[in-house]
């Protein structure tokens, strides 16, 4: 660049920066390796299923639980997990214009990349073509090595609009300090949980993307956004809310299990006997889930459903309530008729209609 003032003509050179992993890691959203289709075959012969400490029957009982369930088993790796039930992602700008931003320039030898990467999301049910006004580019970032590169979206400007989600997340010391008395204790890692959360269409529109094969925009959450670790921390929350220890200890409560399973699995014996079906079959696939899961439900919603304790004294039997959104406040649980038998069975007389106010 030519001195502007005309002077001694010296001449500057600007070159860009490279960007890596650690810039931006927060408000860059990856694009997923999905040119390769995962798709779910079980191997119920693998090491991993069968196990020479379990007897033969423990063996089939696990063999028969894991047939039941195929539906919800995803393949390792990229694989799309079935969303999940009541909760979405949403994207809060407060009424900010959509931000629109031109494709970034993507050299030939990575276009053939971008292609099979996008292919893979449209075919597994990620994203979709999108005719949003939102636009956010797509940027190579550079792995360590300096030559493999990977795809992200620059969700910086949106993320600079966005509403922060005001939601207490957990710290590493607490729970180390938490864990520091046990001896045991397990760790489980969720398998693609962000793309179990479905998209709402306002947050569908604000996380469109751009480049020079199309604008596309997501239809399960993705990494990038600003306040998705704190909507799945909060899910996860939620389905954990109120969970301490079982009432009456563990043996106590393996047995209620036992009770329970025994009762769905002769339910289910009558249910197949009448249809011609297997009992350990794959539920049909006109069967909705609360047909299935009705078993569970029913040991639920029965009097002694409350099977957590933190503590309290609970002296006198009630109609049982759950906490919805807002735990601070309760709602009636709503029971079946088969719900309704049982705790007349146990308590001699039907319960009082609960009252409102």
């Amino acid at each position: 660049m030519n001195d502007m003032d005309g002077g001694n003509g010296d001449e500057f050179e600007y070159e860009g920066n490279e960007i890596h992993f650690e810039d931006y890691a927060h408000e860059l959203s990856f694009l997923p390796d999905l040119t390769v289709p995962a798709s779910t075959i079980l191997d119920y012969e693998s090491p991993n299923v069968k196990n020479p400490a379990l007897d033969p029957i423990a063996q089939l009982k696990l063999v028969e639980t894991m047939r039941r369930h195929e539906e919800i088993m995803i393949a390792s790796g990229n694989a799309l997990p079935p969303p999940a039930y009541g909760v979405v992602c949403d994207i809060e700008v407060r009424g900010h214009a959509p931000i629109k931003q031109r494709a970034r320039r993507i050299p030939l030898k990575y276009l053939r990349r971008l292609y099979e990467l996008l292919k893979g999301l449209l075919e597994a049910g990620l994203i979709a073509f999108s005719s949003s006004p939102w636009a956010s580019p797509i940027v190579i970032v550079l792995k360590k090595n300096g030559q493999d590169i990977r795809l992200r979206i620059d969700y910086k400007m949106v993320n600079a609009i966005t509403l922060i989600m005001e939601y207490a997340m957990p710290l590493v010391d607490d729970l180390l300090t938490e864990m520091e008395s046990y001896l045991w204790f397990c760790s489980l890692d969720v398998a693609s949980g962000f793309w179990a959360m479905m998209m709402m269409m306002r947050a569908r529109w604000v996380s469109a993307f751009v480049c020079a094969l199309g604008r596309f925009e997501w239809l399960r959450m993705p990494f990038g956004l600003k306040n998705v670790p704190m909507i799945y921390q909060r899910m996860i929350d939620n389905a954990l809310w109120g969970y301490v220890q079982p009432k009456g200890g563990w043996e106590a409560f393996a047995q209620r299990m036992k009770n329970a399973e025994a009762k769905a699995l002769a339910l289910r014996k009558e249910f197949m006997a009448i249809s011609g079906r297997s009992p350990t079959s794959a539920r049909p696939a006109l069967q909705t889930k609360y047909e299935a899961d009705h078993p569970l439900m029913e040991l639920i919603n029965s009097p002694a459903a409350d099977m957590f304790t933190v503590s309290e004294n609970h002296t006198n039997q009630s109609w049982p309530r759950c906490s919805i959104g807002d735990h601070s406040s309760t709602t009636p649980v709503a029971v079946g008729l088969r719900s309704m038998s049982a705790w007349k069975h146990s308590t001699g007389s039907w319960p009082d209609s609960p009252s409102v106010g």
